[in-house]
This record gives structure tokens, C-alpha cells and sequence, in this order.
């Protein structure tokens, strides 16, 4: 029996990639199109109208100044309560400690995207468990939806378990003999971390805020339900310019826009992830 060639090998990933090719010449071709006021047929001429359009749309640019505020904001929060939290979790003597992190980090896993929305409803609520609390303590109830602090909160809930693992299996590369051998030389705590700790999880870190920062950016579900339409972002705004005024095309040249924004961000974030590695090694 012949043993099957490295073209069949790869025939299921070239598939994809056509398909994949596909989907994007459609939305490419669909950008370019005229929709019908009221209705959603389109039709040509080919033009970049749409594209113009958006370009000098003040709405438009409030979405990409949000998307990229929000990312900004959660790629800082995670960093900040990500890194300890890691930390712990490399450096953790006891390894019932370890398995308890590690399972609270994998459980938020096992629930879907809209599970959690709706669970982040219930706590955050205008009659949630935060503000019910609240009450029952004789203080006046907080505005936790519909506004970025929900958006904010579940969509670091969604990001925050990918950062600390990303990071933790950066940290758990560095010997813990270094930090021993720093401290024996004299070096405090504070000192042993920014001079040896942090240098060298420096490649971690940058990866883990890589993998976090896109992850936000693509987001829609949270922003979608958490923030009331109020909420702003490159994803809900698409979703609105399909079905609140049927406009495909001008949807599609958003999203081609989105995809050209993501790339050029992403661009950017893997140089500066590649020079990070570089100085630290």
C-alpha cells in the first residue's frame, strides 16, 4: 500500500485556505456594492464609496477609538492582576495551592461566551447580587451595566485565564536558583525582581499582552450584552449596520477596514514582541 503524498497530506489545509480565500473575495466584492435605501438589496457599480464613507465618519472613528481604548484597558488590568496571580502559580510550594489556581483558571473553560454574559448580568445587574448587597447594607445601588465597567469586567473575565497561563508557562522556564542565588548575594526583594525576575519573564510578558490584546479586539459578545448598545465597539458596529439598517455594504467595508486595522496592530505588537525577546535574551 503507497503511502499517501505529502499533497494529500496538506489537501485538507489547502481546502481551507480556499475556502477561507473565498469568504474574503466575497466580503471584498460586497464592499464595494450600493445597498438600496430601506432595503437590503445592493448593487453596483463597483466604487470605493463606501470606503470614503466611512473614513470621514465621525462614528466610525469612535468605534476604532473605543475598541482599541477597551483593548488597551484590559490588556492593563490583566498585566497588573495577571502577573502576581502567575507568579503565585509558578512559584507555589504547595501543590494543593497550584491545583486550586489552576482549576479556578480552567473552570471558566467549561462555559460558553453567552453563559457568562448572562451570569455577569445576574451579579451586575440593576438587581444583581453586587447591588442587592448593596442595598441590604443601607448604601445606594451603582449603574454596573450598560456602561463600560460591565463590558470592562466580563470581557477580563473571558481574557484574564489566557494571560496568567500564557505567562505561567514563561515563568515556570526561569530557574528559581537565580532569585536564591540574588538574594544570597544581598539583593532585596524588590531589587531580585526588577533586576532578575522581571528582565527575564520580559518574552512572557509580551506575549501574554500579544494573545490578550487581540483577544479583546475581536470582541462582541460582551460589548453586545453588558453594554446596553451604549457600548460601542468595531464589532457591535457592524452587527448594527446589518441589522438595524440593512446597509451589507457598507457593513463589509467595515469589516474589511476592521481586518486591515487588526493586521497593521498586530503588525506592530508582534515587532515589538520580537524586540522585547531580543534585549532579553
Amino acid at each position: 500500500m503507497r503511502r499517501p503524498t505529502g499533497l494529500l497530506l496538506a489537501f485538507p489545509a489547502i481546502l481551507v485556505v480556499i475556502l477561507l480565500a473565498a469568504v474574503f473575495a466575497s466580503v471584498v466584492s460586497v464592499s464595494l456594492l450600493q445597498a438600496d435605501p430601506g432595503g437590503a438589496v445592493f448593487h453596483g457599480p463597483a466604487s470605493l464609496r463606501n470606503y470614503t464613507r466611512l473614513l470621514g465618519s465621525a462614528d466610525a472613528w469612535r468605534s476604532v477609538s473605543n475598541t482599541l481604548r477597551l483593548s488597551g484597558i484590559v490588556t492593563l488590568i490583566c498585566l497588573v492582576c495577571g502577573f502576581p496571580l502567575a507568579r503565585l502559580l509558578a512559584r507555589a510550594s504547595s501543590a494543593r495551592t497550584r491545583r486550586m489556581i489552576l482549576f479556578c483558571l480552567m473552570a471558566t473553560f467549561f462555559s460558553g461566551g453567552v453563559t457568562r454574559a448572562y451570569a455577569w448580568l445576574i451579579i451586575l445587574g440593576n438587581r444583581g447580587l453586587i447591588n442587592q448587597s448593596l442595598q441590604a447594607l443601607g448604601l445606594p445601588s451603582v449603574a454596573l451595566i450598560n456602561n463600560e465597567t460591565g463590558v470592562v469586567t466580563a470581557m477580563l473575565n473571558f481574557v484574564l485565564p489566557f494571560f496568567v497561563l500564557t505567562l505561567f508557562s514563561a515563568l515556570r522556564t526561569i530557574p528559581d536558583t537565580l532569585e536564591s542565588a540574588a538574594r544570597n548575594l544581598g539583593a532585596s526583594r524588590a531589587r531580585t525582581f526588577l533586576h532578575v525576575t522581571l528582565p527575564l519573564s520580559l518574552p512572557g510578558v509580551a506575549a501574554s499582552c500579544f494573545l490578550c490584546f487581540a483577544l479583546s479586539l475581536g470582541a462582541f459578545l460582551f460589548p453586545e450584552m453588558l453594554g446596553g448598545g451604549r457600548v460601542q465597539v468595531l464589532a457591535t458596529a457592524i452587527y448594527d449596520r446589518i441589522q438595524t439598517t440593512y446597509d451589507v455594504p457598507s457593513a463589509a467595508a467595515l469589516a474589511m477596514l476592521f481586518l486591515l486595522l487588526i493586521l497593521c496592530l498586530l503588525a506592530v505588537l508582534g515587532a515589538a514582541r520580537q524586540v522585547v525577546t531580543r534585549r532579553a535574551t
